[in-house]
């Protein structure tokens, strides 16, 4: 291994400038080290976007939430709520009930989801922190403040200059009605918005927070939930705890934790990653195809000292180990500074914000993130292509070829 390896070496650092052999080697380690640094590039990119979205998932989803499998309501349980009230890791909890409702404001109409939330629902979530005008005055005890979602009060067309105006709300209520008549159907009350808050188009265009006593009363459901928010001990373990609580409320009900709570956008996310992987991969894969061409006229000019280590007793396979490491040190010098090259501009994206993404975004700057586990992946693809190529290449040579004068 030591002698194929030695060779290799002495050919990969030739300097011959005029040595066109040596050109196409350089014009493969650049092309290598430029798919290997777009592609980590890239996988960096995802990893900030998708770290940027989950912080807005953060602000409005919990740490944990129970729901029903199938089904819409459920009772309260005096045995869920004593677990819950004396569970170690549970900083606290919020109960939840969601409706659709719809609201009618001046000419304006809009239907939205009215959800429900007891005084613990600050607690649980970053609600607070949400808050584009106005406060958060939701509370059990004061019946119909509420806080509107951005895009709920842009349909409406209610602005802070509003918050003395209430807002008409209309909620089905629950049983046998004539559905003839609206108002056996529905039932009907005013709402005062204190605050509007934005976390992302799909929350501030679809809810409406507001006491969950109000909504029971006008539901006509004065025990029923929707869900049960929950807020974690930081030193807790979640996977353990959602375990444990899953085991406590039954098959009926399912437990998520804030990825689970948005499974289809991270899926989303992920399956756009994984195909830019791909595409970049593939990209690689052809840029690594001039290692080939490099090591297919390296064979041809050495062929003389290759016969003469034929002719000295080397073997067929040690031979062809010399061009396979040839080929293995051009693919992972370049992925090797391709990596570094990312990794600078990945800190410097970061530090100095280089990239803008313009105004009237969330961010000043494009947002990235750089993983080891990305790195590694990066590295290994760039082996596992060189390897192949390298080896296939290296096959070429036989005993025919170092035979002929």
């Amino acid at each position: 291994m030591k002698f194929p390896l030695y060779i290799a070496g002495k050919y990969f650092i030739q300097r011959k400038s005029n040595n066109a052999v040596n050109i196409i080697t350089k014009i493969s380690i650049v092309g290598i080290l430029v798919g290997s640094a777009a592609l980590l590039i890239v996988l960096s990119a995802f990893n900030g976007l998708e770290d940027l979205v989950r912080g807005f998932y953060n602000t409005f989803d919990p740490d944990l939430k129970i729901s029903l499998v199938e089904g819409k309501y459920f009772n309260e349980s005096k045995d869920h709520s004593v677990y819950l009230d004396q569970h170690p890791e549970i900083s606290s909890y919020s109960k939840i009930l969601e409706e659709k409702a719809l609201l009618s404001f001046r000419d304006k109409e809009y239907v939205c989801v009215v959800k429900g939330v007891d005084n613990q629902y600050s607690e649980v979530t970053q609600i607070e922190s949400a808050l584009v005008s106005g406060s958060y005055d939701v509370n059990e005890n004061k019946g119909s403040t509420v806080v509107l979602g951005a895009g709920v009060a842009y349909y409406l067309a209610y602005s802070n200059l509003d918050f003395d105006q209430g807002i008409s709300v209309f909620l089905p209520k629950s049983g046998n009605y004539n559905s003839m008549n609206f108002q056996d159907a529905f039932s009907t009350d005013l709402i005062y918005p204190t605050g509007v808050f934005r976390v992302q188009p799909e929350f501030d265009e679809k809810y409406v927070i507001a006491p969950i006593k109000s909504i029971r009363s006008l539901l006509d459901r004065p025990k029923s939930l929707s869900s049960i928010e929950i807020d974690v001990i930081p030193s807790s373990n979640i996977e353990e705890l959602q375990k444990s609580l899953a085991m406590k409320f039954g098959d009926s009900f399912r437990v998520e934790n804030r990825d689970e709570q948005q499974a289809v956008f991270f899926k989303v996310m992920k399956s756009e990653a994984l195909f830019s992987y791909i595409i970049f991969a593939l990209i690689l894969a052809i840029a690594a195809f001039t290692t080939m061409g490099s090591l297919s006229m390296m064979i041809l000019e050495k062929k003389s000292n290759l016969t003469t280590f034929w002719s000295m007793g080397a073997r067929l396979k040690t031979i062809r180990n010399i061009f396979f490491y040839q080929g293995l040190l051009i693919s992972l010098s370049g992925a090797l500074g391709g990596i570094l090259f990312a990794i600078i501009l990945v800190v410097v994206q970061r530090t100095f914000g280089l990239v803008t993404v313009g105004q009237g975004y969330v961010v000043d700057y494009y947002p990235v993130i750089l993983e080891w586990k990305d790195v590694l992946l990066v590295f290994i693809t760039v082996a596992v292509i060189g390897l192949t190529i390298s080896y296939f290449t290296s096959r070429r040579i036989n005993e025919t070829f170092l035979k002929e004068n």
